[in-house]
């Protein structure tokens, strides 16, 4: 009889122990992993999708080129990527990182974003030989407002027709946010898109 008593609070001191081992673990990964986790449960809130929208760039500009879409962010009003998702459906999975999409000659790209707190204003273009363009975008919201792309569809135009980005903004190529001052891009009161962002 103390032979059964005996093995039987050894397995409960296993099975205490097992647990106990099973939860450390448990808490271990939540704390490592536990900003994936909030990702991954973020892909499928409601209210971070409404504010998901797509648009797509053709480039009709005769020749392989790296864009980046770019936003004035509401708050600051300085000048970033657009934060990119891979799909505006569940489960909205953001781009961990802003690099700029290649897109060759003739071909098309879709991309999502979520508008938020950013307002889409640009498109960066780097060519083969490294220069720059930009080609003006939306001409909608404000440091205390945003709104989603006003088109459906930007048309990459062969690159002659563009003026050189603005050296500010150069630096949102590789994923940075930086201070501008776009006030100047666009005619006062025409709703026309200036060329060249000057």
């Amino acid at each position: 009889m103390s032979g059964n008593k005996l093995s039987w609070a050894r397995r409960h001191v296993y099975i205490l122990a097992a647990s106990s081992l099973v939860g450390l673990i448990a808490v271990v990964a939540i704390l490592m992993y536990g900003l994936a986790g909030l990702r991954a449960i973020n892909a499928f809130n409601p209210m971070q999708l409404a504010f998901l929208e797509s648009f797509r760039i053709t480039n009709n500009s005769g020749e392989s080129i790296l864009v980046m879409p770019i936003g004035m962010i509401t708050g600051s009003g300085r000048y970033g990527p657009l934060p990119r998702y891979r799909h505006s459906s569940p489960p909205a999975v953001a781009l961990r990182r802003s690099e700029p999409i290649q897109i060759a000659a003739g071909a098309e790209t879709d991309v999502t974003y979520d508008y938020d707190d950013i307002n889409f204003r640009h498109i960066l273009i780097k060519d083969t030989h490294g220069n720059i363009y930009i080609l003006n975008t939306d001409k909608r919201g404000s440091r205390d407002e945003s709104f989603g792309p006003q088109r459906e569809n930007y048309i990459i135009p062969p690159l002659k027709e563009l003026g050189p980005a603005p050296e500010a903004l150069v630096g949102c190529l590789d994923g940075h946010i930086v201070d501008y001052d776009g006030a100047r891009e666009y005619l006062p009161n025409s709703g026309q898109v200036q060329g060249g962002g000057v």
